[in-house]
C-alpha cells in the first residue's frame, strides 16, 4: 500500500512540474513577481499532491526579509505554497534539471556556500534587487538542512543585505509531525533531509507517508539590529523559541489550509 501511495503521489508531482514547465515556456513570466506567483499556485497543488496537510500561524510577511530554520527540500515547497516569496538557494540548485530552470523564473537568488568575501558584492546586489521586487525574500541562515534536533548557529553573510537595504526582518519556524500509526517512519529520517541522504530514495519514502503535517509560524519584526551580529543572534533566538513551541505542540490538531483562505491572506 505504501509503495502504491508513493508511486501515485510522485506521478502527480512529476505531472505538475511538467505542466508548470510548459506553462512557463508558453507564457514566460514577465518579471519576478509574476514568476513567484505562478510558482506559488503550483506549489500549493504540489504540497497537497504529496499528501501533506499544513497550517499557517501569525501574520503573513508582505515584504522585507524572512529567516527560518531548515529541515528539508519540502520546506521550500511549503513556504512557496503559503505565499509568493523570492527564495535564496545554494548555487547547486541552479544546475538541477528542470528545478533550476523553474526556480530561476521566480527570481531565486543563488548563493555559493562558503564562497568567501569575493562573492559578497554580487550576492548583495542580487539581494537588493530581490527586495526591490516588493516580495518578501526568504533565506535559511543555518546554511544547511538538519534532522530537526536543533537550530544551528546562523551564518551572518546575508544579514549584511538586510542592514544595507534597511528592510524589516521577520522570523519564521517550520515543524513537521506524523499522525497515526507510523511504524518505523520518523520525522528525523523520513521527512528531514540532511547529511548524505540521497534525494530520490528519500523522496520515495516521503511520498509514502500517511498523516504528514506541517505548521509554519511567522513571528514579529526583529528590532534589535545594531549590526549583523546582534541581528543574526536575535533572529536565531526567536526562531529557536518558535520551533521549540511548535515541537511541543505537535500533538495538537492541524487543519489543512484552504486555497481560498490563502488567497484572501495574500
Amino acid at each position: 500500500m505504501k509503495a502504491v501511495r508513493s508511486a501515485w503521489r510522485l506521478l502527480k508531482l512529476v505531472a505538475l512540474l511538467l505542466v508548470l514547465a510548459v506553462d512557463c515556456l508558453v507564457r514566460p513570466p514577465r518579471d519576478t513577481v509574476e514568476g513567484a506567483e505562478r510558482i506559488h499556485r503550483f506549489c500549493h497543488r504540489i504540497v497537497r499532491a504529496l499528501g501533506v496537510s499544513w497550517s499557517v500561524e501569525g501574520e503573513l510577511p508582505a515584504e522585507g526579509a524572512v529567516v527560518s530554520n531548515h529541515l528539508s527540500y519540502l520546506d521550500i515547497l511549503l513556504y512557496a505554497a503559503v505565499r509568493p516569496f523570492v527564495m535564496v538557494a545554494k548555487s547547486d540548485v541552479r544546475g538541477w534539471p528542470l528545478i533550476g530552470w523553474l526556480t530561476s523564473r521566480a527570481g531565486t537568488v543563488y548563493v555559493v556556500r562558503g564562497g568567501g568575501p569575493g562573492t559578497y558584492p554580487g550576492v548583495n546586489r542580487a539581494m537588493a534587487e530581490a527586495y526591490r521586487s516588493g516580495l518578501p525574500v526568504l533565506f535559511y541562515p543555518e546554511g544547511t538542512t538538519t534532522d530537526g534536533s536543533e537550530v544551528l548557529p546562523f551564518r551572518r553573510g546575508l544579514f549584511h543585505s538586510v542592514l544595507n537595504e534597511g528592510v524589516a526582518l521577520r522570523t519564521a519556524a517550520l515543524a513537521y509531525s506524523i499522525d497515526g500509526d507510523v511504524g518505523d517512519v520518523t520525522v528525523a529520517d523520513d521527512v528531514c533531509w540532511w547529511g548524505d541522504a540521497l534525494l530520490a530514495p528519500h523522496l520515495w519514502r516521503l511520498a509514502g507517508i500517511d498523516g504528514l503535517r506541517a505548521t509554519v509560524r511567522f513571528g514579529e519584526v526583529v528590532t534589535e539590529r545594531r549590526d549583523r551580529f546582534e541581528l543574526s543572534e536575535q533572529a536565531r533566538a526567536r526562531v529557536q523559541e518558535m520551533y521549540a513551541e511548535l515541537r511541543s505542540e505537535a500533538g495538537g490538531v492541524v487543519v489543512e489550509a484552504q486555497e481560498s483562505e490563502l488567497v484572501q491572506a495574500v
